[in-house]
């Protein structure tokens, strides 16, 4: 009792100190905010009215922008001309500084809440007047409109007319809204406006002069928020950006499509202006006690480019050091160009002439050495201003470019007077971008007209630079140009003017200079060279080992050693996703990224090499790729390749996980396209005794579903891969009593094409066609001739007794049908190849997967490109499977979305980082997402009405599901049904009728990307075949021992196949141990529906992105020169872009990412 008698006192006591805690850690704050708004000095205060005018948008609004709610009319100039202000201009520019101007909008705004009613939401006139609408939001990439004031929000008194219903509503009517009665008592109201518009008559000014709006709020104490050019929030960001789905503006209107207006000019693109080539450098290299001088010899093939934009290919050798791993004595780097050996010019020399001259050389060798284009920021690098820096001998001699960012991040010296004598001559000339539909033209602005007067408001002058023609255009047509050093700047983010021109012009002249990888902030942007460039190798991969983000120029390789230094830092998984449309290059840069991580990371007991990767690579191309009318080597599937480290930091295990493969494409594909790689592969390589063996000696008869190459050079070329396909069967291990169970199975595909179906004399059954080609099908898979036609014609399907499910049969799932004649032959067709596929990939992963024990892991995931026929001229209209690929690529979208900018935002709130409102301008690709994807909360009644509750609308996946188990259903009632659900003007931005009764079209990537769809075949192709699962059984159950066991093994003792979706789940250490992927299949709804072939999509990408969700993404942006450049090895050389035809409008999505990007960089600069 005595201990606890004065313990009241203990607790008042710990009270008092929570409380004084408490008080000196506000007080902490308090001081900290205090300092950071500490009044700045004269010098700072030009500086930031520099860069904000360089970056504030435009505080003005043209009479006929379009704003969000379709009216073609400026309430605010409407409101104005009512109360008829003096129009007399007011020049802030002599306010002094921004403290000053903060004080007098201060005042005006004090004032104004000593005037306002109690209510909450603003000013509300006695007189029953009401107020102008108030404007649209503006955010991080909008300046501050000039009409707001800080603390100052507007109320009309009869009714809320920026309700947004109320506004669409008057919209649609074409109402105009009228003020009355505002003269009686505006008071202070009416010194505001004149205030605003004071404001607006000095930013057009300033602007014309080239210094940008004032902005209304001061920016001391507040953190430095980099914003896009002037030029580019009027038209860009507000007739592009896309707004909430409930918005008046349809979701996805405008959004980097082209700029509609046209000049009666000639309007061309920027000129291609070459690289100024570094200084060659002269090196002396001894000779070592080995008697060698310690760099190698490379002959390689270079694209010149000359100013005319024509192209070059020349035959160079290369000296590069010769040693990996040690440090670089020679001073050489990869990709220096051998100029002179001994004073003697060697560019016309073959490389046996240049070995004997170096040769000949006593105890050392000079050499005159010059880096190619492509690899020219090895050895130059860019300051963040835009200059270039050249790094010293003892930088190179190191072997690689960890710490060299030391001297570009330095502190800049000051500029030379032809510096500033060159920045001021470019501020004089007041360089410009003219916007148009065909791109963007430089150009230069003029102040006034030939005669010397003002142009009128809103107008401006440009001279193009490339003929000198002056034409008058409206102000919002011209965006801002960034000094000429900037032209090949390294990252998007760090443009001074970041707008869409400037983007697509930094893009443009990098990838003249076969520059093709950009960084954008966080991200990195990759265009498809079209032709091989000379910058991979085991050499320049040693250049970038150990280095930080900082350190590296951009690079394939700097994305990859980003990864695997972020998880040796973090102990976090990583993963690498590639995203962009067919043809754009995503499946070669996944590859160098898995070559990079496997030579710079190790690995143990090499159970990962380059040979290894190769051969992987081989095989997968082989059975998972063929041609299409986009793409000559298009990926037919998603793999995921994850690399499991150990404590270490080395490669102790891998796998590939491959996820819904276009297995359907063996046997019906559009018109025109063929079959997978490997059919023409074995069918031209095969030698004889293996032809003989497989019963290919007579390839005349006609075939179903495949028909063998008839030109010499294309069977030349599939005999070459053939070659390679076995070495890489070979490298994995692979037995050849395995490989030969392969070759069987593919073979037995060809022969039931061969076969056919028809129905029989009698009865209503099916049976074979030609019972000759049937028997050597039935021969290869090591059954009879009558057991292969009752797995295919006669038996009920049903599951091998190895798979057999104890779940419940849903009461939903109706009895498979069998299918009869050739549908049923597709089916065993379709089973046998996806069993074959499920085969090669159990055998890569038995090769090259352990059961070590790992702590961390790197996943590297490729996926179809975006697929849009049309654009190649295909006008039949995608396929269903081209819509599975193109949601997989919207959900990769989204999740870039989320990841960059929602996290980004939420993470600048929580630390008080002002960045703006950019709700409104961040488009989504959620409204079409849903729109494909949505679950309806009511799944099991089938509604047809129009008249739908949201809650019952279902996404197109889900309708399409419904319409494939429904009696009677057809493709036109699934269309039917689609409009019916999303017919009404809501979605009317998101899917629209196309030309033909079965077509439709969906606006893809927030509208950018219009993609019409043919709904042929498509219930058919949503359906199961149930053949299929017969072609496991049959393969099992065969009485050839090899081909048993082979697929007992490749389906392991526990199913790692979901309805066909997933292939090698079971193989990843980092997979089990996140186990979303697995649950997505077989838990709640996913296992109900697993027959569902359009379902499983979705809930195969759900699985993807779980388990994306749990590591630190990084997303690489593969772009396309032109939307043919797929189709380059088709056509020939001559059919390649001779210059980058990059298209001249892309999504704000990029300027956005930059512009986030500035906002972190500059916003945590000390």
């Amino acid at each position: 009792m005595p201990g606890n008698m004065f313990g009241f006192m203990k607790k008042d006591k710990d009270k008092d100190e929570d409380r004084r805690k408490k008080k000196d850690k506000k007080e902490r704050k308090e001081a900290k905010r205090s300092k950071d708004r500490a009044t700045l000095t004269l010098d700072e205060l030009k500086r930031l009215d520099e860069a904000r005018r360089s970056l504030i948008g435009k505080s003005r609004k043209k009479k006929d922008d379009k704003l969000p709610s379709g009216i073609t009319a400026d309430y605010m100039d409407q409101f104005r001309s009512g109360l008829d202000l003096d129009q007399s201009e007011v020049d802030l520019s002599s306010a002094g500084t921004f403290q000053e101007l903060r004080d007098r909008y201060e005042a005006l705004a004090s004032a104004s809440s000593l005037q306002s009613d109690s209510s909450s939401d603003g000013v509300s006139l006695r007189s029953g007047g009401g107020l102008a609408p108030r404007p649209p939001k503006r955010g991080i990439l909008k300046g501050r409109c000039s009409s707001e004031i800080e603390g100052l929000e507007y109320q009309g008194v009869s009714g809320d007319i920026d309700d947004e219903s109320s506004l669409m509503e008057n919209t649609r009517q074409n109402e105009l809204i009228m003020y009355e009665n505002l003269r009686q008592e505006r008071g202070l109201l009416l010194d505001c406006q004149r205030q605003i518009h004071a404001n607006a008559h000095a930013n057009a000014r300033r602007l014309s002069n080239g210094s940008g709006p004032i902005s209304p709020r001061s920016p001391q104490g507040q953190p430095f928020i980099p914003m896009l050019s002037p030029q580019h929030h009027g038209k860009v960001l507000e007739a592009s950006l896309p707004s909430t789905p409930t918005s008046p503006v349809p979701v996805g209107e405008g959004v980097g499509h082209h700029h509609t207006k046209t000049f009666a000019a000639d309007l061309r693109l920027p000129a291609l202006v070459p690289p100024q080539a570094p200084a060659p450098r002269t090196l002396t290299i001894d000779r070592s006690p080995a008697g060698d001088f310690g760099f190698s010899l490379r002959r390689a093939q270079v694209v010149e480019r000359s100013p005319n934009n024509t192209e070059t290919r020349r035959t160079i050798v290369f000296a590069e050091p010769g040693t990996v791993g040690r440090a670089n004595v020679t001073g050489l780097l990869p990709g220096d160009r051998l100029l002179q050996v001994n004073g003697i010019s060697v560019e016309n020399k073959i490389r046996d002439e240049i070995i004997e001259l170096i040769k000949a050389s006593p105890n050392c060798v000079t050499l005159v050495v010059q880096p190619v284009a492509e690899l020219v920021e090895l050895s130059v690098r860019q300051f963040v201003d835009g200059r270039e820096v050249t790094l010293n001998q003892e930088q190179i001699q190191s072997g690689t470019l960890k710490r060299s960012p030391s001297k570009r991040l330095a502190h800049q010296v000051a500029r030379s007077e032809e510096q500033v004598a060159a920045a001021r001559a470019w501020l004089e000339a007041e360089r410009v971008w003219l916007v148009h539909r065909g791109g963007f033209c430089a150009a230069r602005q003029l102040r006034e007209t030939d005669a010397g007067v003002a142009l009128p408001e809103g107008r401006v002058r440009l001279k193009l630079e490339h003929n000198g023609d002056v034409i008058e255009v409206d102000e919002d047509d011209v965006e801002k140009a960034n000094p000429p050093p900037y032209d090949r700047c390294e990252d998007l983010a760090q443009l001074r003017y970041l707008n869409e021109s400037s983007v697509l012009h930094t893009l443009r002249q990098r990838y003249g200079s076969n520059l093709i990888h950009t960084y954008a902030g966080a991200a990195m942007v990759v265009i498809n060279p079209t032709s091989p460039l000379a910058i991979y190798s085991e050499k320049v991969i040693q250049m970038f080992k150990g280095c930080k983000l900082e350190d590296m120029p951009p690079h394939i390789y700097s994305a990859a050693q980003a990864s695997y230094r972020d998880l040796l830092a973090t102990r976090r998984d990583q993963s690498v996703v590639f995203l962009g449309r067919s043809g754009a290059g995503k499946t070669t840069n996944f590859r160098h990224v898995l070559h990079y991580l496997a030579l710079a990371a190790g690995t143990t007991n090499k159970i990962l090499t380059v040979e290894k990767l190769n051969a992987i690579s081989t095989l997968l191309e082989a059975f998972g790729n063929s041609r299409t009318v986009m793409n000559t080597n298009a990926t037919r599937f998603t793999q995921i390749f994850s690399l499991d480290f150990d404590h270490s930091g080395q490669i102790a295990s891998a796998s590939v996980q491959v996820y819904m493969p276009e297995k359907t494409r063996v046997v019906r594909r559009p018109e025109g396209e063929p079959n997978y790689h490997i059919f023409y592969q074995l069918l031209s390589g095969a030698d004889s005794d293996l032809r003989r063996t497989l019963g290919l000696e007579n390839l005349s008869e006609p075939n179903l579903f495949m028909t063998p190459l008839q030109r010499s050079e294309d069977r030349q070329k599939a005999g070459i891969a053939w070659a390679r396909i076995r070495a890489a069967l070979d490298v994995l291990g692979v037995s050849p009593e395995e490989q030969h169970a392969i070759w069987c199975v593919l073979a037995a595909i060809y022969h039931l094409g061969t076969a056919g179906a028809t129905r029989a004399a009698t009865g209503n059954k099916f049976q074979f066609s030609k019972p000759g080609s049937s028997q050597k099908a039935a021969s290869l898979l090591g059954t009879s001739v009558e057991e292969l036609a009752r797995s295919i014609f006669y038996s009920t399907p049903t599951t091998p007794s190895s798979r057999a499910s104890f779940r419940t049969t849903s009461p939903t799932e109706r009895p498979a049908e069998r299918p009869e004649g050739l549908e049923a032959l597709e089916g065993m067709a379709t089973g046998l190849y996806s069993e074959a596929f499920n085969a090669i990939v159990a055998l890569i992963n038995r090769c090259i997967s352990t059961s070590a024990h790992t702590s961390n892991s790197i996943l590297v995931v490729d996926a179809p490109g975006f697929q849009n026929p049309a654009s190649c001229g295909r006008t039949s209209g995608a396929t269903f499977h081209d819509l599975c690929h193109n949601y997989t690529q919207e959900r990769f979208q989204m999740l870039f979305h989320d990841t960059t900018f929602t996290a980004q935002t939420d993470r600048y709130a929580q630390e008080n980082i002002e960045y703006g409102d950019v709700a409104d301008e961040i488009g989504t690709p959620a409204p079409l997402i849903a729109l494909i994807d949505k679950a309806s909360s009511n799944c099991v009644v089938r509604t047809s009405q129009v008249d739908l509750r949201e809650s019952d609308r279902r996404g197109l996946l889900w309708l399409l599901d419904e319409e494939a188990i429904f009696p009677g259903a057809t493709d036109q009632s699934f269309l039917e049904r689609l409009y019916a659900h999303y017919g009404d003007r809501e979605y009317s931005q998101l899917l629209k009728k196309g030309a033909s009764p079965e077509q439709f079209t969906l606006q893809h990537f927030q509208g950018t990307n219009p993609v019409t769809y043919s709904i042929q075949n498509w219930l058919r192709a949503s359906r199961e075949n149930p053949v299929m699962r017969q072609a496991a059984a049959l393969l099992q159950e065969s009485n050839k021992e090899t081909l048993s066991r082979l697929f007992v093994f490749s389906r392991g003792p526990v199913s790692n196949t979901i309805s066909g979706s997933v292939v090698g789940i079971e193989g990843s250490q980092s997979l089990r141990r996140a186990s979303s992927i697995r649950r997505a299949f077989t838990t709640g709804t996913a296992g109900i529906k697993r027959k569902s072939v359009c379902l499983q999509v979705k809930f195969t990408v759900d699985g993807i992105i779980e388990n994306l969700r749990r590591s630190k993404l990084r997303f690489i942006h593969c772009l396309l020169p032109q939307h043919n450049a797929g189709l380059c090895d088709l056509k020939g050389p001559s059919s390649c872009p001779t210059r980058p035809t990059i298209p001249a409008r892309i999504s704000c999505s990029m300027c956005l990412l930059c512009g986030l990007s500035c906002v972190a960089a500059r916003s945590w600069t000390p």
